[in-house]
């Protein structure tokens, strides 16, 4: 009989442990909701060729991440374009407060974002499409893929 009541004393202990648990788990959630605490993030933006050429083949991702990406006809640049219409330092995608950024480097051709030529740094929404030269890109999130990245 001893044994049922220290048992049952224990139960109750260990609810009351997970129900305060549960309540600064909720709160948490709810301030971080609301800005207060700024969750780290690893979601970084990704670049897909749609029109590629010889060393650039449709399908390839890039992935946008702290370090930014730079793109152009340079050898030096993280995504080499191999087109005449891109310049040798033509754009850079950057990570900013969990946002990607996309800067023409005044490039001869320019950089455009859904059709439109840009001529200031632009913020990046899912499904964006990005040309430069004759080369096309889709930008979304990266969504925690398996890769060489």
């Amino acid at each position: 009989m001893q044994f049922v009541l220290v048992m049952g004393r224990l139960v109750f202990v260990a609810l009351i442990y997970l129900f305060i648990f549960r309540i600064f788990t909720a709160l948490l959630a709810d301030l971080q909701f609301k800005g207060f605490f700024l969750r780290a993030t690893n979601e970084y933006g990704r670049l897909e060729v749609l029109t590629g050429a010889e060393n650039l083949t449709r399908g390839s991702v890039f992935k946008v991440d702290g370090k930014g990406l730079r793109v152009g006809r340079g050898k030096h640049n993280d995504i080499v374009l191999p087109d005449h219409f891109a310049s040798i330092d033509h754009a850079v995608f950057r990570l900013q407060k969990g946002q990607t950024i996309l800067e023409d480097l005044g490039s001869t051709n320019g950089t455009w974002v859904n059709g439109e030529q840009i001529h200031s740094p632009v913020q990046m929404v899912a499904g964006d499409y990005v040309k430069i030269g004759s080369i096309t890109f889709q930008y979304s999130r990266w969504q925690n893929e398996s890769s060489k990245f």
